[in-house]
């Protein structure tokens, strides 16, 4: 089956699970211990190699809470004030996995974190807050060009997009490559770094690069996919 739907739920869904953890952070609850709990009893059950060689950590989890808050929090307002959407269509596996996405990201922190250094930490802020203006310039370039002709979209100009197709998914990739750092390196944070290098390289970038190619033709050659310089 097919939905319409739009990302900002995604975001009000990982925003409002987030907050719990942070709340529960905060006033030392039992709702994380026992998502922990549920999550490691289901993992037992998938794949029992991952809970007999990995020990699971829940030391420091506070910095890479607060900056995933920072991100889930920008972006439901991104959605909500700066981003034209698409009456755009899902198959309903896809949208149970987006739901799923955030609210597992934050049980992920409270899995596999460490303690770091605070000069792993002090650079995890630095990549973050980096990373998060420039995917907000980026996400403001491609909301103006759709407000200046509708129905009309121009070659997205300026910031990242000198150097590359789709800049915004670039810079989402330093923001949770920072908390992954932030993390102390978690298994399942690395694992999702894993995923989006996959997901957006491989699916959602390449279509978006041919399409400007055969839309306009002074688009810039040495303009990247993803990745500057290199794909």
């Amino acid at each position: 089956a097919v939905v319409s739907t739009q990302s900002t739920g995604f975001y009000v869904t990982g925003y409002l699970f987030n907050t719990v953890f942070l709340l529960d952070l905060i006033f030392q609850t039992s709702f994380v211990s026992a998502s922990i709990s549920f999550a490691e009893d289901l993992l037992s059950v998938v794949s029992p190699v991952v809970i007999t060689k990995f020990k699971f950590s829940v030391s420091q989890p506070w910095l890479p809470s607060i900056l995933l808050h920072v991100q889930l929090t920008r972006r439901l307002l991104e959605s909500l004030l700066v981003v034209r959407h698409d009456n755009s269509k899902m198959h309903v596996a896809h949208l149970v996995f987006a739901l799923a996405y955030y609210p597992a990201l934050s049980i992920s922190i409270n899995l596999s974190c460490h303690p770091t250094h605070l000069t792993i930490q002090f650079i995890a802020i630095i990549l973050f807050s980096w990373a998060s203006l420039h995917q907000y310039r980026c996400h403001t370039i491609l909301a103006q060009l759709r407000d200046k002709t509708p129905g009309v979209y121009g070659m997205p100009q300026g910031d990242w997009f000198e150097l590359v197709s789709s800049p915004h998914y670039f810079a989402e990739m330093i923001v949770y490559v920072s908390i992954f750092l932030a993390s102390g390196a978690g298994m399942f944070l690395g694992l999702n770094c894993l995923y989006q290098l996959l997901n957006f390289s491989l699916i959602c970038t390449p279509p978006t690069h041919q399409w400007y190619l055969k839309k306009f033709d002074d688009y810039p050659k040495n303009r990247k996919i993803l990745i500057p310089f290199i794909y």
